[in-house]
């Protein structure tokens, strides 16, 4: 699983953070999950070859598979211990045009809301499948 975050923006970095203390040590490797600010040239070559023209915030790349919105967001928790797979299965509950307008007005207010990251700043932990937004950390 790929995830491509907009990595200047707190709230995505702050859900790369998040996710890496809840994602069990042995799921939290590159052979599992890797982090990918999309603004990053790899991150830029990925979007384009997924067909991905309007980046924003999260995507997710699974396989064959291009998730956006909600689902990228509910595919994360694949990664994570049972109860937040319970979450996520509540939440699938929600038909997506719901789950997708609540997922965009939160994009959209998401720098107003959280600020920007001006320095990659995620924990050693995750920094170990993740390519940091101007290059700090070593792509895997």
């Amino acid at each position: 699983m790929i995830v491509l975050i907009d990595g200047d923006c707190a709230l995505c970095v702050g859900l790369v953070e998040w996710l890496g203390k809840r994602i069990p040590a042995e799921k939290l490797s590159p052979e599992h999950i890797m982090f990918v600010p999309g603004e990053s040239g790899w991150g830029q070559q990925l979007l384009h070859t997924a067909g991905v023209e309007d980046f924003d915030s999260v995507v997710v790349l699974r396989g064959n598979r291009v998730l956006q919105e909600s689902n990228a967001v509910l595919a994360l928790a694949d990664l994570l211990p049972r109860r937040w797979k319970m979450v996520a299965a509540i939440a699938r509950v929600v038909p997506p045009p719901i789950r997708n307008g609540i997922y965009r007005w939160i994009a959209r207010n998401r720098i107003t809301w959280f600020g920007r990251k001006e320095v990659c700043s995620i924990d050693p932990r995750v920094a170990v499948v993740t390519y940091g937004p101007r290059g700090l950390l070593k792509r895997p």
